[in-house]
């Protein structure tokens, strides 16, 4: 497998004139997104190359951190290729966090450039920003173009090893304090590796809409689509119905989008001729309620591909590869199957463990741990650097033998494919037994009236813990909590049916777009008798 620079400098030399990257803004009053800049393979290389000299210039030397505070764009590409190619470390901000968790960031990883765009200055203030802090338009401080002009286009000095570190990736913070995830360029070559593989044929003729946020996972099949000299259609903002729009009109024919962004799709979607470009639909990074599936197979048929990953490696982990989404005769196993994450891809190990460490049978439910090229070096320490990490119960870490836990309850049928049942922190226990709140969602989703739903577990002292909803209807639907509960009663055991269900406007979301269960349960706790 050739390395990302390798990558990046061939598609650079094959494809110099063929556009690599549209940027879109928007959508406008018109709900039309509008283009703002573009930039072809030969171009893009050259600002890269220039990139990494005047970082060179400026003092950054390999292992230094870039941490980058844009929304998809040219530059957001231009700074992550750069340290892949001269070994500085990416550390890409989600624009959607608080100024507090991006101060909090920052203290951590201490980087030694910050990357801004105009727009989002104001949440870096009272943060601890370093000297060279580069803006994207013109104003106080440095501005990014004048910085690369100061830069050449001759090769970095040295190019990274496999296991050196080129990007820290922070947690969602769902459980508590975000923590960074160090990951090495031997973990980019296995997830451009896999991705290439799960979403293949590629071709050069592709489009690639890339609508999710670059900081986390979305950015995975960038690299993929670039190895053959295929377009890159960037989005600011989401909007499903503007979406829709401009994925027929640049005719698209890949997309990444985590469940909220396609159930929302779905949802808009009056005419499914508006989206026939579309070959790929990976979608990722939460559970995916299985009747809105089957209904996006129904519209568009085989086009999805679903990836299971976690920010301590890169994607994918699993796969569910376009052909297992193919439900043809309604078999229960086939069907079984939409609800599972796929099977391990080529780039790691996968074992399924329960409490003792040992290997459950197949359809035994334990905690999925992972080892290979795509898994982390450990969590940053901004005192001891990459600091050694241990795993603990329903936490992650590296323990000695290099598997990482995950946290995620799943179990393995005879044929390979896992099922991810939920986080072993969520788990409510009731009366003894153990309730993971997915299985619950799963049924109040298949509610005509439920748009989205989340379960935890609200204090009792008769039974430990009881199943509470919070169900989010539908625009213009109506149900009561007993219609809710008696639904579930159909579909899971008594003593997993929610006992109580609070109607309510949204869900509370972090800056990736995960729901915030740790928030609900507080919510909980602090109004319990």
């Amino acid at each position: 497998m050739s390395s990302p620079a390798h990558t990046i400098r061939r598609s650079a030399e094959r494809f110099a004139e063929r556009t690599a990257l549209v940027v879109m803004r928007g959508p406008d009053g018109d709900g039309r997104h509008r283009e703002v800049a573009s930039i072809n393979y030969g171009d893009l290389y050259a600002d890269v190359l220039r990139l990494c000299s005047g970082l060179h210039v400026a003092g950054v030397r390999p292992g230094d951190r870039l941490a980058v505070l844009l929304d998809n764009s040219i530059e957001m590409v231009a700074t992550e290729w750069a340290c892949l190619l001269a070994g500085y470390v990416w550390v890409a901000l989600n624009t959607r966090s608080s100024p507090e968790e991006l101060a909090a960031i920052l203290r951590d990883s201490s980087p030694a450039v910050v990357v801004v765009d105009e727009a989002h200055c104001e949440l870096l203030e009272g943060a601890p920003l370093p000297a060279a802090c580069i803006r994207l338009e013109t104003g106080s401080g440095r501005s990014y173009s004048r910085f690369l002009a100061a830069g050449d286009c001759s090769e970095p000095r040295r190019e990274p090893t496999g296991e050196d570190p080129v990007r820290i990736r922070y947690t969602s913070g769902t459980a508590g304090r975000p923590k960074g995830a160090v990951l090495a360029r031997r973990g980019y070559e296995a997830s451009v590796e896999a991705v290439a593989g799960v979403i293949a044929p590629l071709a050069a003729d592709d489009v690639l809409v890339q609508a999710a946020p670059m900081t986390h996972a979305a950015g995975a099949m960038l690299l993929p689509h670039a190895q053959v000299g295929a377009r890159a259609v960037l989005l600011d903002h989401f909007e499903a119905g503007s979406f829709i729009d401009l994925v027929a009109a640049v005719k698209g024919t890949a997309v990444f989008l985590v469940p909220t962004m396609l159930v929302r799709v779905l949802e808009a979607l009056e005419d499914p001729a508006r989206l026939a470009s579309l070959r790929t639909i990976v979608y990722g990074g939460a559970a995916m309620p299985v009747d809105r599936l089957r209904r996006g197979l129904d519209l568009l048929g085989p086009v999805f591909v679903e990836i299971y990953g976690l920010t301590e490696s890169t994607w994918p982990v699993t796969a569910l590869r376009r052909e297992d989404h193919v439900v043809a005769g309604g078999e229960p196993a086939l069907e079984r199957r939409l609800t599972s994450c796929g099977r391990p891809t080529s780039v790691g190990e996968l074992r399924i463990v329960d409490g003792r460490g040992n290997d459950p049978g197949p359809g035994e439910a334990g905690e999925i741990v992972v080892r290979g090229r795509n898994t982390m070096l450990g969590y940053w320490d901004a005192e001891m650097e990459c600091a050694a990490t241990g795993s603990s119960a329903g936490g992650k870490g590296l323990d000695a033998d290099g598997w990482m836990h995950t946290g995620d309850v799943a179990w393995r049928d005879a044929d390979g494919f896992v099922t991810i049942v939920d986080r072993l922190h969520d788990m409510i226990v009731s009366g003894g037994f153990n309730v993971y709140p997915r299985e619950v969602e799963e049924a109040l989703s298949s509610h005509g009236a439920v748009l989205e739903a989340a379960v935890v577990g609200r204090p009792s002292e008769e039974w430990g813990e009881t199943v509470h909803a919070y169900v989010v209807l539908r625009p213009g639907a109506e149900t009561t909590a007993a219609e809710l509960i008696a639904h579930c009663a159909k579909h899971v055991a008594g003593y997993k049916k929610p006992r109580s269900v609070e109607l309510a406007d949204e869900l509370p979301r972090n800056a990736s777009g995960k729901i915030l269960r740790r928030e609900l349960r507080d919510r909980l706790r602090n109004t319990s008798p």
